[in-house]
């Protein structure tokens, strides 16, 4: 293994090694107050010099998730530059799912003619994400009030092509979100397949095939029971990728006449059956796919931490903590019980 993945291994294990455990998450619960909650965290080695401005008297829960997703942000950056330009190709994918994300949501507030909130937060969460390196055009798009509008903010960016295309047809808000996500899974899936070999890329297939396993599969579920979509339809959702659900078995579960039966398929003929575990009982699909795809991404990291996929993976890993923390703050500041908290929040 090279040098440099030896050095980015040991910084990776070094930024783990400061991450919550299930002690912390216990104590978390158990605070009475978003302070109570961010004090904490400052004491955590992890997040004392994150939040080592923020008076815990004050705090807003809104601040106090913008700053720990500014972290991530901040953390991916770090890790970007420590790495060379091979990598970095293949790394800057993780912010390309973060603008992706980020103009699906733009182009809901199009579609939907709603109002971008004004609060600070939301205003803060905006500028930070064009502090980095994005070249999507922040003047345009802070007052898009048209498709053309955003297509014109992403001038200078891959999805300008994709975008168009989905607009000179026609194309819903579903097509759009799903012209962006095949665009953006299809691409990482090649360059994958140009730059990496042999157990590389086994890795990387991993990580990233499971993923898009479970978001295709994920979609048939919401396609049958929430919006009735045909069969026909939902396929042209789907992510163009295959990595461990055959599409002998991914049309089974497309073509079963309800969301039921598509449940049975998927458990029966896929390894990802625990993606619907206690839906009866009113657990959601995608609380099981953080919680499997973060153990998918742990396994790597643990497992291969020499590895450009272990990047990939601690950075899944550092969402996943920040998004349970984001879940506590939020239950307590909303007075729900340390039981009812803990049901979603994934260890």
């Amino acid at each position: 293994m090279s040098v440099e993945y030896s050095a980015v291994a040991a910084k990776l294990k070094a930024m783990y090694a400061r991450f919550l455990d299930q002690k912390d998450y216990e104590e978390l619960l158990s605070k009475r107050s978003v302070g109570d909650v961010c004090a904490y965290l400052k004491s955590m080695s992890g997040y004392s010099d994150v939040l080592s401005d923020v008076d815990e008297r004050e705090i807003h829960r809104g601040v106090m998730e913008l700053i720990l997703e500014n972290n991530v942000m901040d953390e991916y950056i770090r890790i970007y530059k420590f790495v060379d330009k091979e990598k970095r190709s293949l790394l800057s994918f993780w912010f390309m799912q973060r603008e992706v994300e980020f103009l699906k949501r733009e182009i809901r507030y199009i579609y939907n003619n709603e109002k971008r909130s004004s609060d600070e937060v939301n205003q803060g969460r905006f500028d930070a994400f064009f502090e980095t390196h994005t070249k999507i055009d922040k003047s345009i798009m802070q007052s898009a009030s048209s498709l053309d509008d955003c297509i014109r903010a992403c001038a200078d960016t891959p999805y300008a092509m994709p975008l168009g295309r989905a607009a000179s047809i026609g194309a819903d808000f579903f097509s759009m979100g799903a012209v962006l996500d095949s665009f953006l899974y299809s691409r990482v899936w090649r360059e994958a397949h140009k730059k990496l070999k042999n157990g590389q890329l086994k890795l990387f297939e991993e990580l990233i095939g499971s993923k898009i396993d479970m978001l295709n599969l994920m979609w048939i579920y919401r396609g049958k029971k929430y919006y009735g979509f045909p069969s026909e339809i939902i396929f042209t959702y789907l992510l163009p990728v295959r990595h461990r659900v055959g599409e002998e078995s991914l049309r089974a579960a497309v073509h079963a006449p309800d969301a039921e039966k598509a449940v049975e398929v998927i458990v029966g003929q896929t390894p990802y059956g625990e993606l619907f575990d206690g839906i009866s009982s009113g657990s959601f699909p995608e609380e099981n796919y953080r919680t499997m795809y973060a153990r998918t991404a742990r396994k790597i990291f643990v497992n291969h931490t020499e590895s450009l996929a272990a990047i990939f993976a601690y950075l899944v890993l550092k969402q996943f903590e920040t998004d349970n923390i984001t879940t506590v703050t939020e239950g307590v500041r909303y007075g729900l019980n340390p039981g009812a908290i803990s049901s979603h929040v994934r260890f």
